[in-house]
């Protein structure tokens, strides 16, 4: 288009310059009103041809301008939306990664920082999308206020965001990570509510790595980092970080691994009636029988499992050899098993777990399902509704560990529950503390009244136990009634016993230790 403008161009004055030659010619003998020899009225006649030449490669020519200049302002326009994020103004990733592709084949010094608005999540689901929409809007407009002029600010995700800092230290990029972590945390009114939001920042230096992928991964370990340490701060990326993100990735695959080669399998802890003694049931438990890594408890691989969402797999996995090892126990004996809070983001998973029942051929009144405090702070819909569609097939639901996160009075009386778990935390200490002692009271009075049966666990000596049975409680479990044990261990117990519900004695591998962690987080099997 900007060729043909030019050659209309030129051709239009060609047509001028002879415009300006016939009209020497023609026109002065025109004006005088002298008769035209036939050469001269050939030269009118191409005179007036050159007119019209002249006015159609002026209007041909404007058109073309105005068709360049439109075309040029779209490829304005689509060079910058491609460059930049709808939302917020901000760069993109593509432009980011391009900057940061430039700074690092110059050399140059700087740092880059990576930051993640801290449980951006409940502020939606609280406040609302078009609330969120405007906290991202004024964090881009932090960041631009924060950051130096020649630096690049992006939004990567999200509720993730970018600083490329070029040329800075690391004084300097501390001071710019500050003050956006600062300018964040002021309280601002959205929707008429007045809220308060944080991010978590990592920083590292644009000479952590060779290529620009391996410095957004020391950025992310450093922003994990800062997330572990309790959030709303800032971490850099060093050399110790990097070892752990080693390890982790190791260990990531070496799940991933694991899942496909079965190499995850469920010990069984007993679960005792506090009055008779009798075993009642078992709480399965997630082992993992590694190669490399030897016998693992969960709370070695748990937490990797969920961050990588390798949770549910995992998780169906042993519930899968669970069940069918449980198939055979003694028709008065139940199995417990515990389920992720992020497992109930999927909606399939009543079918999958009803699924897993129907292809072992366990009966489903002999399940109990145990869902921890956090599976609250999911979708509560959706957790409601799984929940009914594994009790109208007679599958117990057990709140494990209440009384340690988020539950309250109002929510446990809401949920269709068939059980409450009491947790370790407060068990091992009823006997040392009034206060603590108190609570239990109060959480056993609790199902009393709602007609919940309570289990303890962590009992570990004869006080406790008999302090849990004055408090009413019905189950317990712990190491003074037995620490888990594999599923063959279970099965030649059984046996030896003739399938009588006495309790197992303690496993003499001593490896294995007790599965219950003093917090849930580290054992949710």
């Amino acid at each position: 288009m900007a060729g043909s403008h030019v050659i209309t161009t030129c051709a239009t004055l060609a047509a001028v310059l002879l415009f300006v030659a016939l009209g020497s010619q023609v026109l002065p003998a025109a004006l005088l009103g002298a008769e035209l020899t036939d050469s001269a009225n050939t030269l009118k006649i191409a005179f007036i041809l050159n007119i019209a030449i002249i006015l159609f490669g002026w209007r041909r020519s404007k058109d073309l301008k105005n068709a360049l200049d439109a075309y040029e302002k779209a490829e304005r326009v689509a060079q910058r939306n491609a460059n930049t994020d709808p939302g917020t103004g901000l760069a993109n990733r593509r432009e980011l990664m391009r900057s940061l592709g430039e700074a690092l084949e110059s050399g140059r010094n700087g740092v880059f920082l990576v930051l993640d608005l801290d449980h951006f999540k409940r502020l939606n689901d609280l406040y609302g999308h078009l609330a969120g929409d405007k906290v991202l809007l004024r964090l881009a407009e932090i960041l631009q206020k924060s950051a130096p002029a020649n630096a690049c600010c992006a939004r990567t995700g999200g509720d993730e965001f970018a600083v490329l800092l070029p040329g800075l230290d690391d004084r300097a990029a501390e001071a710019v990570a500050e003050k956006i972590r600062s300018t964040l945390a002021t309280p601002m009114f959205v929707e008429g509510a007045q809220i308060t939001v944080t991010a978590s920042l990592g920083l590292a230096h644009l000479s952590s790595s060779k290529d620009d992928e391996g410095v957004l991964r020391s950025s992310d370990v450093a922003l994990y980092a800062a997330k572990r340490a309790g959030r709303n701060n800032a971490a850099w990326f060093d050399a110790e970080l990097e070892r752990e993100l080693t390890e982790r990735l190791k260990l990531e695959e070496d799940i991933r691994l694991g899942i496909k080669s079965g190499e995850f399998i469920p010990f069984f802890q007993p679960l005792v009636d506090l009055k008779t003694r009798q075993i009642i049931g078992f709480e399965a438990l997630a082992r993992w029988r590694s190669p490399s890594r030897g016998l693992q408890e969960a709370e070695a691989f748990i937490e990797a499992a969920e961050r990588t969402g390798l949770i549910a797999p995992l998780t169906m996995s042993v519930f899968e050899r669970a069940l069918n090892e449980a198939r055979e126990w003694p028709p008065h004996l139940r199995l417990a098993v515990n389920v992720s809070p992020i497992q109930f983001r999927d909606p399939t998973l009543a079918e999958q777990i009803l699924r897993l029942l129907s292809l072992s051929g366990f009966p489903a009144n002999r399940l109990e399902v145990e869902i921890t405090e956090g599976s609250l702070l999911e979708d509560r819909d959706q957790v409601l509704t799984i929940i009914r569609s594994l009790k109208n097939v007679g599958v117990s639901i057990s709140l494990d560990d209440f009384g340690t996160g988020y539950a309250s009075l109002a929510q446990v009386n809401r949920l269709p529950l068939d059980r409450i778990k009491i947790d370790k935390s407060f068990i091992t200490t009823i006997v040392k503390s009034e206060q603590t002692a108190a609570i239990v009271s109060t959480i056993a009075g609790l199902g009393h009244n709602l007609d919940v049966p309570i289990t303890a666990e962590g009992v570990e000596s004869e006080q406790i136990r008999n302090a849990l049975a004055d408090f009413g409680c019905s189950e317990a479990q712990g190491w003074l009634f037995g620490r888990a044990i594999s599923a063959e261990a279970v099965r030649s117990f059984l046996e030896m016993s003739g399938n009588e519900a006495l309790p197992p004695p303690t496993p003499e591998t001593p490896q294995v230790r007790d599965t219950e962690a003093p917090r849930k987080a580290n054992r949710r099997w």
